[in-house]
């Protein structure tokens, strides 16, 4: 039997890949959240095999506790898939940007580093492989008012190419997973913070208003989250892993980025200007 600690695994993201490892009769999966209905209800679609792990990953208590109950049921892992993260949208000079922020690198950078620091002697254990999920906004330019959310995933990148380089004197894997938009509750949270900095800014009324159709549009067309599953599996399963997956990155955003900046820059506010003139001359920017 191997053992798979999936983190965030309430979501719709790390839950799919819970469920499809958890078919495989050979792995047993310990599926990690805070949110425990939604662990049970993980529970009660797949099969015994899915242990349900309530889990705070800013918490060295509760992940101390998570790995001694691992220890114990398992004594080591053979992966760990840290999948958890939150994700909002938010202007880097209005509204109370500094706890956002260190909110985002609490969760999504720092409670990465905390989970892989103390279940490594389980990993260690097996001679198992970590697989960090970043972002394609971990390696691609970022695109206004998702900087605070870019900021994590840049720090993600940096710490698992760190990390992987570490654990290759060992000869341990470290994966990168880099996934486009995919259909989750972060498209909640994304849709939420852009429509409060619209109805609380002092300087970005016309710029939020011009590009808030561009970013519904954007979200409303995500991929299948089965695509993320399909390269989330091939990084578990594959006897020597990439270093790196990109899965479903957005084409546009990756066609852009090689684009010099003040070229980006200047076409930014060129679509900014004459959107809003257009919106204003038709009545759309209510």
């Amino acid at each position: 039997m191997k053992y798979a600690l999936i983190t965030g695994a309430a979501g719709g993201l790390a839950g799919a890949c819970a469920e499809k490892l958890s078919t495989d009769e050979n792995w047993t999966v310990f599926a990690a959240d805070i949110a425990e209905a939604g662990l049970n209800d993980l529970r009660e679609r797949t099969n015994e095999r899915v242990i349900p792990l309530v889990l705070d990953i800013t918490s060295d208590e509760s992940c101390e506790a998570a790995a001694k109950k691992i220890e114990e049921t398992a004594g080591r892992l053979d992966v760990i898939v840290n999948a958890a993260g939150i994700h909002t949208m938010a202007s880097l000079v209005e509204g109370n940007i500094t706890s956002t922020v260190e909110k985002m690198l609490k969760i999504n950078v720092l409670g990465m580093v905390r989970v892989n620091r103390i279940m490594f002697p389980l990993v260690k254990a097996a001679q198992g492989r970590i697989i960090n999920f970043s972002s394609e906004c971990g390696w691609e330019k970022p695109q206004p008012f998702n900087a605070p959310y870019a900021i994590t995933k840049y720090a993600v990148e940096a710490y698992t190419i760190g990390l992987r380089r570490e654990l290759n004197f060992l000869g341990m894997d470290v994966v990168k997973i880099q996934p486009g938009s995919f259909k989750t509750g972060m498209h909640n949270q994304a849709t939420d913070g852009y429509q409060k900095i619209l109805e609380t800014t002092q300087y970005y009324i016309p710029v939020l208003t011009v590009l808030k159709p561009l970013m519904s549009t954007a979200l409303a067309h995500p991929h299948d989250k089965k695509y993320l599953v399909e390269t989330v599996m091939k990084a578990i399963y594959s006897p020597r892993p990439k270093t790196n997956y990109k899965s479903k990155n957005t084409w546009y955003l990756a066609a852009i980025d090689p684009v010099p900046d003040k070229v980006i820059d200047f076409g930014y506010r060129a679509l900014v200007n004459t959107g809003y003139k257009l919106m204003k001359k038709f009545g759309k920017d209510k």
